[in-house]
């Protein structure tokens, strides 16, 4: 068949991309390849659902795309609550669906929200977006509809769901697609308005599902070494307090005595090592929000520690110990 349309691909990158271990990021279809949503997608979603423990996989551009289309295809409406301790998208997201957002507090071990047991009058509609913070898997407490934001939290499998989970493949993450996210879900009867809703507005392309694909091998020993990098820097500084729970330990975050110390390590070492000073609480944006004093203490003493694959970890603490000694 003549197709309607035919992207123009430069050789060079055919020859690069199909050279990612033989992987033709458009499928087997050269003649008339599909360069988004296709073969490398389907086969991707195959896989994400089967290593998360999901009955269905639904690629998308990113994972707040995934939370925008979720969101709206399973009709999520009326008050959102979620967690002050997150990413500015999480509350973006619920925003886009017409939703005022409640801001909840943070349980001290494990930096997510403990509940959402939300009582509402006969006729209120609410929902709430639970975050596995930093990759820790957690199921809170809920009497209203939950979802998941889960973009930390590749290669974890997960005791439940919710109406829909959300992970990402962006360059920070264990593995990337470039860019890239996945949608997570057991229920079935929205399954199909979150794929139509992605067929129209989010769509992963095949070069990205290709690269997640190939890197999807390394997944066990990258998860072995975020595990072991997480210990490693907890017996470097036992003194300072670690994140609690099972997870994949994708970000490694550690709490100093006060900010004052933080700051010193921060400000030491900023053209040495790159830290980060994870999250901003969403509740400190808005002047008229209440107090979160567990968020807010987090958030003045934690230094998020580099953890990626091969990292200099020893040459890192070792820095680190000297400026605080």
């Amino acid at each position: 068949m003549i197709p309607f349309s035919k992207p123009f691909i430069d050789p060079a990158w055919i020859d690069l991309l199909t050279g990612v271990d033989g992987l033709v990021p458009w499928g087997s279809d050269t003649k008339n390849p599909k360069i988004s949503n296709g073969e490398r997608c389907r086969q991707l979603e195959e896989k994400v659902a089967k290593i998360s423990g999901a009955d269905y996989g639904i690629s998308c551009s990113s994972c707040t795309q995934g939370m925008i289309l979720g969101l709206g295809a399973s009709g999520a409406r009326g008050e959102c609550y979620t967690q002050s301790f997150t990413w500015k998208s999480t509350g973006v997201a619920a925003q886009l669906q017409g939703s005022h957002v409640t801001l909840r507090e943070i349980d001290g071990e494990r930096w997510t929200a403990a509940h959402y047991k939300v009582s509402t009058d006969k006729g209120e509609r609410a929902y709430a977006i639970a975050v596995d913070t930093f990759g820790m898997q957690y199921e809170p407490i809920s009497y209203i509809p939950m979802f998941f934001d889960r973009a930390h939290s590749l290669g974890v499998r997960f005791r439940t769901l919710g109406v829909a989970s959300f992970l990402s493949f962006s360059p920070s993450k264990i593995i990337t697609g470039m860019e890239g996210g996945m949608i997570l879900s057991n229920k079935k009867n929205f399954v199909e308005a979150m794929t139509n809703a992605r067929d129209l507005i989010s769509r992963m392309s095949e070069a990205s599902a290709a690269m997640v694909l190939a890197g999807l091998k390394h997944l066990p020993e990258l998860l072995e070494w975020k595990k072991e990098t997480y210990n490693f820097y907890k017996q470097r500084f036992p003194e300072c307090q670690f994140q609690s729970g099972q997870g994949n330990h994708q970000v490694i975050g550690m709490l100093f005595e006060n900010e004052v110390l933080r700051d010193k390590v921060f400000d030491a070492l900023k053209d040495e090592v790159e830290f980060k000073r994870y999250y901003e609480p969403l509740h400190l944006m808005n002047p008229n929000s209440p107090p979160l004093p567990i968020t807010e203490s987090i958030h003045s003493r934690i230094l998020c520690l580099p953890s990626w694959y091969k990292c200099q970890r020893d040459e890192i603490a070792e820095k680190i110990r000297a400026v605080m000694e």
